[in-house]
């Protein structure tokens, strides 16, 4: 007979941020719900160009800085190229290096896009005190800072 091994307990204190992550979560599913109607465009895909406004990136790069596998970023930047958003570029003799350039029509969607100004959580942040602001940034930046190591961890097998 073979057991079935359980994982291990979560405390409450976990549980209930937890809870408070997805009741955050959930609140962007209306900005998606726009963004989509807007322009047929996912987070993800905002996300890349955005950091892809600071200039241009290799693949692994923009994987690392948003928290994606390298199959991901790949899908997410070809329905960027087809959609005319950014270009990939050799920019050395090693033909592994391909950076990704944020193009004309790219920057304009992002111009276009005022992503959450005057949403709920716009103003629910706005009505934050400078220190609750200060702590919300911390706080999750650090979550998606130590999620991103487990996934890391995750997928080079530890």
């Amino acid at each position: 007979m073979t057991s079935i091994s359980t994982p291990p307990a979560v405390s409450a204190e976990t549980r209930t941020a937890l809870l408070a992550y997805l009741d955050a979560l959930a609140l962007a599913e209306p900005l998606q719900a726009k963004l989509w109607q807007l322009a047929e465009i996912t987070l993800t895909q905002v996300q890349v160009l955005r950091a892809l406004r600071d200039g241009p990136q290799t693949l692994l790069k923009l994987g690392q800085a948003n928290g994606l596998s390298p199959t991901s970023v790949t899908r997410v930047v070809d329905r960027l190229e087809r959609r005319g958003f950014v270009t990939r570029r050799r920019e050395s003799e090693d033909r592994r290096l391909v950076q990704v350039y944020i193009q004309p029509a790219g920057e304009r969607l992002m111009g276009e896009i005022k992503g959450m100004r005057g949403t709920d959580i716009h103003h629910a942040v706005e009505a934050m005190t400078s220190e609750e602001r200060h702590q919300l940034t911390s706080s999750l930046r650090r979550l998606v800072e130590l999620a991103r190591a487990a996934s890391a961890r995750a997928e080079g097998g530890e």
